[in-house]
Formats: structure tokens, C-alpha cells, sequence
């Protein structure tokens, strides 16, 4: 039997977005889909969900954010494949915005001391 995580661990774990806590039961009923949905939604490379030891998939709040934005698509009359494409490009963008932002950043102070 496995031992449980230490409390700190524990701790981060409700705090991490990335962490897989959600059964697919339970990611579908939180986005209002169905379990097929969740997996045509992998299957087109949104995500890819984390299996338990016993083989089943898991899924992240990280997941259930990409899955629902393709939901909304989709619910708007995009294909489920042209909306991972989006899901994936919009999070590239926010991504390179990210980026862009800590450079500024960097680049800012550098620039006042001169």
C-alpha cells in the first residue's frame, strides 16, 4: 500500500493547476460534457490526461480549462478539431505575451541606470 503524501505536499498539490485530481466522471459533469467528449478532446492533442495506477484517466484543472474553451467553440459551431487548434494557439499567444512582458521587465531596469 502506498503511503500518503506529507502534509506539505498535500498542500501543494490542491494549489497546483497541473496537478491531475479530477476523474473523467467528474471532468465532465465540472465542464457539462460527456466523458466521450473529454476523450475525442485528447485525442486531438488538447491534452494528454494522466492515468492512475490503475489505468484511468485523470485530469488536471489545466486540462478542464483547455477541454471547456473547446467546448465553447465547438458549442459556437467550430469542429472539435478546428478548436483544439485555436485552444492551442491562443495558449501559444498567451504564452509569447508572457514572455514578452518578462523581458520588458529585464530590460527596463537596464536601460533607467544608463
Amino acid at each position: 500500500m502506498a503511503s500518503l503524501p506529507r502534509s506539505a505536499d498535500r498542500t501543494a498539490a490542491l494549489d497546483d493547476a497541473a496537478f491531475p485530481a479530477y476523474s473523467m466522471g467528474a471532468a465532465a459533469s465540472v465542464i457539462a460534457v460527456t466523458p466521450a467528449f473529454l476523450r475525442a478532446a485528447e485525442a486531438t492533442g488538447l491534452f494528454e490526461a494522466a492515468r492512475s495506477d490503475g489505468g484511468h484517466r485523470r485530469y488536471s484543472r489545466n486540462d478542464l480549462q483547455r477541454a471547456n474553451r473547446a467546448r465553447e467553440l465547438v458549442d459556437d459551431g467550430i469542429g472539435l478539431d478546428a478548436a483544439a487548434r485555436i485552444v492551442a494557439l491562443e495558449y501559444q499567444l498567451a504564452a509569447a505575451h508572457a514572455m514578452i512582458q518578462t523581458l520588458r521587465r529585464k530590460i527596463r531596469p537596464r536601460t533607467r541606470s544608463r
